[in-house]
């Protein structure tokens, strides 16, 4: 593990990860600590290159090469706010909540829920978050637990349980698996909550407080989304309680050591299978594309997968969209596994020399999104 990855150059760093990456995929490799190596290493490197999240400020930052869309600050407003900050209690993972709104567009009276791939923080996707903002969304990106513990605890375990007790764990905070550790107050369940109780008071005017029912989440208003790690909660927590839409942007539970999915994939569900939707890249260079499809296939997602290349919305009406696009080459963090990242994270999604998102990208979020 790199302590301080300013030291290495993204090709160095491409290559060795590519050499890793290799031994990955050769059927006779055991995943365990190599999975851990490459989400977890991979992510931090590419993430932490970058400057640093702001903290408690508000409109963004309008010099970010990666937001370059026009915000009129008089009805957007975003805000990064400490998880520390909603709840004392929450001790780890505190790097700032993103959430936006724009009170310009008619509101959808629907939660956007976003949750980072491993390692990474709202803020290195703030892209779909905006997206959804500019749909009429309330739109949160969420800091959570979001380690190589699951990884290390299941993606190699020979128990096809592992990979669903881990995620219990992190949503609601239950001790269910040896080598992840969260607490209640640390799980994603309270710190989306603490977030709405706190949005709700600060900011009375902009109906927070819809989100919220007694001391619960009303999951029926949500859209849960996220990337790698999070796209599997997303799908995990959807199956757990009903929410209005759940969306996976390149994500799988793959055991490698039985070379097929995770238990809780193919689980009863209280969202209906109908609202599930995913995002793939073809060449994800982290998750198999073969493996992507067969798990989509048990979970019963509408297909064949459409691509996005090569037809327009609504994609002959399928759950499952793919890419085969060249990912944006990033300018200030390693050039690493970008066929994984082209899907939502900033700096790999593709865009115009003005840093607009390309309308095929924008178009295949608003899809997902539900327009």
């Amino acid at each position: 593990m790199y302590d301080n990855p300013s030291q290495f150059g993204g090709k160095e760093l491409t290559e060795r990860h590519l050499a890793y990456l290799y031994e990955y995929k050769n059927p006779k490799m055991k995943l365990g600590k190599l999975y851990l190596y490459l989400l977890a290493t991979v992510m931090m490197l590419v993430l932490s290159c970058k400057k640093k999240t702001p903290s408690d400020g508000i409109n963004g930052n309008p010099n970010d090469s990666n937001y370059n869309q026009p915000v009129d600050t008089t009805h957007f407003f975003e805000y990064n706010i400490l998880p520390s900050a909603t709840d004392v209690a929450i001790n780890s993972y505190n790097t700032a909540h993103q959430v936006m709104i724009d009170t310009s567009v008619a509101p959808k009276n629907k939660l956007f829920v976003f949750l980072p791939g491993t390692t990474g923080t709202p803020y290195y996707y703030r892209l779909v978050l905006k997206k959804a903002a500019d749909m009429g969304y309330h739109a949160i990106g969420l800091m959570y637990p979001n380690g190589s513990d699951l990884y290390t605890a299941a993606a190699s375990n020979p128990d096809l349980t592992a990979f669903g007790r881990g995620r219990k764990e992190i949503f609601e905070g239950t001790d269910e698996i040896t080598g992840v550790n969260v607490n209640p107050s640390n799980s994603i369940k309270n710190r989306l909550y603490k977030l709405l109780v706190y949005l709700n008071a600060q900011y009375p005017n902009q109906h927070w407080a819809q989100y919220l029912q007694s001391s619960n989440i009303d999951w029926s208003k949500c859209v849960l989304s996220g990337h790698s790690q999070g796209g599997g909660h997303a799908f995990y927590i959807a199956k757990q309680v009903e929410v209005s839409r759940a969306i996976s942007f390149s994500s799988i539970d793959w055991n490698s050591l039985l070379n097929q999915s995770a238990s809780w994939v193919t689980d009863a569900g209280a969202t209906p299978i109908s609202a599930f939707y995913s995002f793939n890249g073809i060449r994800d260079q982290v998750f198999n594309i073969a493996n992507v499809n067969t798990q989509l296939s048990q979970m019963g997602l509408q297909g064949p997968p459409a691509s996005i290349d090569l037809m327009q919305p609504p994609y002959n009406s399928m759950h499952r969209l793919i890419t085969n696009a060249n990912a944006a080459v990033p300018t200030s963090v390693p050039n690493v596994f970008p066929d994984h990242n082209i899907t939502c994270l900033d700096d790999f999604v593709p865009k115009d020399n003005t840093g607009i998102v390309l309308p095929l990208f924008d178009k295949a979020w608003e899809y997902l999104l539900g327009y």
